[in-house]
């Protein structure tokens, strides 16, 4: 069988048309496939640089905590110290204020004795303001010269009687606090 040139003409226009889609195809593929490639490689930059910036969060994070961590045991210490500290002194002011309630009554009735004005005396030097407040003007014979051992350190303490606002104050002021 013989094919005339038309026939073969139209066989290889057909064959290169079918080629030429198939190229088109394959640019349009080739072209998807860059761009899907630029795509992911963006992504990936993107990825990569939270990643990145995530692990120095984090380092800087832990980092952080730990300084945080010591910074609150040194607090808690020094709260622990300071509870302390507030209790000895808590336990302390109520001394005083008892030695002062015990002796102010007897100071006024003139029988307190000496010992105990020395611990009267100590105590209102303990007070904020080194004074108390009387009820009645104290008797001439109580506003001298103290001595008294506080945990084995002589103290030398005089009360002094003043009136202030109309109101009777005794002070007390340390003269000495060893030999």
């Amino acid at each position: 069988m013989m094919y005339s040139q038309q026939e073969y003409d139209m066989v290889r226009r057909q064959t290169m048309q079918i080629e030429a889609e198939k190229r088109a195809v394959l640019r349009l593929l080739l072209s998807i496939v860059t761009i899907l490639l630029a795509a992911s490689l963006l992504a990936m930059g993107w990825m990569y640089r939270r990643y990145s910036s995530a692990d120095s969060e984090i380092r800087t994070s832990e980092t952080r905590a730990t300084e945080l961590e010591s910074k609150l045991q040194q607090t808690s210490r020094e709260l622990a110290e300071k509870k302390a500290i507030l209790e000895k002194s808590s336990g302390e002011i109520s001394k005083q204020n008892s030695v002062i309630e015990a002796v102010v009554p007897s100071l006024i009735n003139k029988s307190a004795r000496e010992p105990e004005l020395a611990e009267l005396a100590h105590a209102i030097y303990q007070q904020p303001t080194r004074s108390i407040p009387l009820p009645s003007v104290p008797p001439n014979n109580v506003l001298r010269r103290y001595r008294i051992r506080v945990d084995g350190r002589p103290y030398t303490y005089v009360l002094v009687a003043g009136l202030v606002d109309g109101k009777w104050v005794l002070y007390s002021n340390l003269l000495k606090n060893q030999d």
